[in-house]
């Protein structure tokens, strides 16, 4: 099975509203367009996406389902609100039992804390807009995945630190 993992976009400065109404800034938009080239180039194809219930995590998501041009639709998910455990997710996961991958977009720490009790890690950090993803020979358990790739945002950027145009599929 394999797990992804993506932070919503950047958003409005925690404090600076109230955490139901932060929204993703124009910012973490482009961001995330400009790493759908590199999302379809490492194929990444989850069979279901699942997503918290804030405004800001249902927008990263549906720019991660049209960046890759997934038919599936979005399973929005009130366990993953800001708060989430492993076990929230895992109960999510569980609806779709026939399924080999899902992609969860979320909050932090909820991301970090799954993906270090999954793997075994130390330490984890996800920045807005991260992605990663956790493969494993069985069912997720903890400690029994292996961390295939995190990456950090900065790498959906060209090198004068713009973020890359979006293009058509390669």
């Amino acid at each position: 099975m394999k797990l992804y993992f993506l932070r919503h976009g950047e958003s409005d400065p925690q404090g600076s509203k109230r955490e139901e109404d932060r929204q993703m800034t124009d910012a973490g938009r482009r961001s995330l367009r400009a790493a759908a080239r590199l999302w379809r180039r490492l194929d990444i194809r989850p069979e279901v996406v699942i997503s918290s219930p804030r405004q800001r995590v249902i927008d990263s998501a549906e720019l991660f389902i049209d960046g890759v041009a997934l038919s599936e639709r979005l399973v929005i998910d009130e366990r993953l609100a800001p708060g989430a455990k492993w076990p929230d997710f895992a109960i999510a996961l569980a609806q779709h039992p026939q399924i080999s991958s899902a992609l969860f977009v979320g909050h932090e720490p909820d991301l970090s804390s799954s993906i270090e009790f999954l793997t075994g890690a130390a330490s984890v950090k996800m920045r807005e807009g991260s992605i990663c993803c956790i493969e494993f020979a069985g069912s997720p358990s903890g400690s029994s995945g292996t961390l295939t790739f995190l990456i950090d945002p900065d790498l959906y950027k060209k090198e004068d630190g713009r973020d890359a145009p979006t293009c058509a599929p390669d």
